[in-house]
């Protein structure tokens, strides 16, 4: 299960794009990228993607906790989880990735091999993986509801390790700086900037879907009364 998720996590963003809109709507798209910045800037301060997660999210983001990749709607329907549940193992998953990739993103830059050390995994993220069930070969899933728990915390004690192993002023330095640039360079040529509605958060058609690239960070963002709502993140 790991592996192929996080290949999936790295390689590919977590929806398909349709066609491009045209450009009206460019005080909006503003307005989301602002929302974008201020969501990069908490998970910057806080390095807890479930404070800027709750902060910047849409009112109902049960479609996005749902799509998270690691469970499908046939193991929602046999482990019978609730929306609480369901969230912890979204915030959890995604606290996971996105602290391991700042890590292994502020040792090394994309673009070059040679100007960088190379991000060496922290000895206790090893050893947690080697103990649990879920990281092995046989790509174990979650049996039943005490396996969902069991899963959610040794996420979270794998995001705190790497929490801890970070530089200090990570997603300030050159290399990450560096590797943010090369991202979006490379995403921006291939991706709308605003799409109508989204299947996959459950945006409505009607609804406008604002794309903002921040490398690392890519994300889908709506309007829901009067404000800015992060909908989803895709993982590129």
């Amino acid at each position: 299960m790991w592996s192929i998720l996080l290949f999936l996590l790295i390689t590919n963003p977590c929806i398909t794009l349709p066609q491009k809109t045209s450009s009206e709507g460019a005080q909006e798209k503003i307005r989301a990228e602002r929302v974008a910045d201020r969501f990069v800037d908490t998970f910057r301060r806080r390095l807890d993607f479930g404070v800027a997660w709750k902060t910047f999210r849409m009112s109902d983001p049960s479609c996005t906790h749902r799509a998270n990749g690691v469970l499908g709607e046939r193991d929602y329907e046999r482990l019978k989880l609730g929306g609480r549940t369901v969230e912890k193992v979204y915030i959890a998953v995604m606290n996971f990735y996105y602290l391991m990739a700042v890590y292994e993103l502020s040792f090394e830059r994309l673009d070059s091999q040679s100007d960088s050390a190379k991000a060496k995994t922290p000895g206790r993220v090893e050893l947690i993986e080697k103990r649990s069930k879920f990281f092995q070969n046989d790509d174990r899933e979650p049996q039943n509801a005490r396996e969902v728990e069991e899963l959610i915390s040794t996420l979270e004690q794998l995001a705190a390790e790497y929490r801890k192993h970070l530089p200090k002023r990570v997603m300030k330095s050159s290399v990450w700086r560096a590797n943010q640039k090369y991202l979006i360079a490379r995403n921006g040529k291939d991706h709308a900037d605003t799409l109508n509605g989204n299947e996959t958060f459950c945006v409505p058609e009607r609804s406008k879907v604002y794309v903002v690239d921040r490398g690392i960070f890519y994300f889908y963002i709506v309007e829901e009364r009067g404000k800015m709502k992060v909908a989803g993140l895709g993982i590129d």
